[in-house]
């Protein structure tokens, strides 16, 4: 394996994480709002001198956490795989026990892609099933079966990989609560070290949207009362609202995004979170593109909250997981009134020894109300 450059003892940097969005895939699938462009494949080469370029405004800075998301990355071949590591490599130092992340779909990832990306270094691999149900996965636009699935997911545990993520999928058109739970025990069959269950969200712009798809909200909250019931019953840690891991397999770089942590975003659409700043790349590939050969700017946003909604943007990350967040004076001053009443609902408790609010999993399911309240400080 290719050894990482590592952190010197006594050396200074900056400390953050690193997303990557590859922009690529082989179809778009009919719930996916994200930037993904089928069919510019072409584009990839051009794609991977423009992030050459972007990584170089953070040369020297470590990272701790690495994520590639798409897209689908593992539509990169091994070179291609090679020429983005080599480029983050030159500009970042990886942190010694660097948690290294690439999405993949069954259909992309050949056991030749597996091979290199354990050569490169990565050791988490984020593998989306969506669904056992073959009608299912063509009802939603993916482009493998169930058994694919599996096939790859052995090749991934043959390659070396002792971390693997199954991201889920529920309250999918004509799927039933029985389809559902088939799909979680399949899942609980293999034993993945990580599971992501998130109820569909029709999004404008979508196949779906264009189709009018609804979400059934009753249907999807008996699903997801199902799958935390199984998952914990199997030994997993219910850690985040829709995240559930073996013991000491979170997900590090998602862990950063709710601990208000910096990350750098790299790639159209990235975005990132830096000193106190939030920026979010262009969704235009061509832009993007364009600008980063004619040294452009690819930031489409960029923020710097006020201190009262970045007090209450903290509460709402923080109250997406189990840990709860310990609440300071100022956060009470602002948001006290919303967290009391909340606790009244039965959303969240409240440790008094030590100051810390969690969510309940009630909470966690009807979070949204909680979440737009915590937007809009009163004070």
């Amino acid at each position: 394996m290719v050894r990482l450059s590592a952190v010197q003892p006594g050396e200074s940097h900056t400390v953050t994480g690193l997303y990557i969005h590859i922009p690529f895939c082989g179809a778009k699938c009919h719930y996916c709002h994200f930037a993904s462009f089928p069919g510019r494949l072409a584009e990839i080469p051009r794609t991977l001198a423009a992030l050459h370029k972007e990584f170089q405004a953070h040369q020297g800075e470590t990272i701790e956490t690495l994520f590639v998301g798409g897209g689908t990355p593992t539509v990169l071949s091994p070179a291609q795989w090679r020429t983005l590591m080599g480029s983050v490599r030159q500009v970042f130092t990886l942190a010694p026990e660097v948690e290294a992340t690439t999405e993949a779909n069954p259909e992309s990832a050949a056991p030749e892609v597996l091979s290199a990306l354990r050569e490169l270094g990565f050791n988490r691999l984020s593998l989306g099933l969506q669904a056992a149900q073959d009608r299912l996965l063509k009802r939603i636009g993916r482009r493998h079966s169930y058994a694919q699935f599996e096939t790859c997911y052995r090749a991934a545990r043959s390659a070396g990989f002792q971390n693997v993520n199954f991201d889920l999928m529920y309250g999918l058109p004509s799927q039933t609560l029985a389809d559902w739970r088939e799909t979680l025990d399949r899942a609980l069959s293999l034993n993945p070290e990580h599971v992501s269950a998130y109820a569909l969200t029709v999004e404008e712009a979508t196949a779906f949207a264009h189709e009018g798809v609804e979400a059934d909200d009753d249907l999807q909250a008996d699903m997801y009362e199902a799958a935390a019931d199984a998952f914990e019953s199997a030994g997993y840690v219910h850690y985040e609202i829709s995240n559930f891991a073996r013991p000491g397999f979170e997900c590090r770089h998602n862990l950063r995004y709710w601990r208000s942590q910096s990350y750098v975003g790299a790639g159209v659409s990235a975005a990132g979170y830096e000193n106190g700043v939030r920026r979010k790349n262009t969704e235009d590939l061509t832009r993007y593109l364009s600008a980063m050969e004619t040294g452009g700017s690819v930031i489409e946003e960029e923020v710097s909250l006020p201190e009262p909604e970045r007090v209450g943007e903290e509460l709402m990350l923080s109250l997406r997981l189990r840990e709860g967040i310990k609440v300071s004076q100022r956060a009470m001053e602002l948001y006290g009134d919303v967290l009391r009443r909340y606790r009244s609902l039965g959303f969240l408790t409240e440790d008094h020894e030590t100051g810390v609010w969690r969510p309940t999993r009630k909470g966690w399911r009807l979070s949204n109300r909680l979440f737009q309240e915590l937007l809009t400080p009163s004070a």
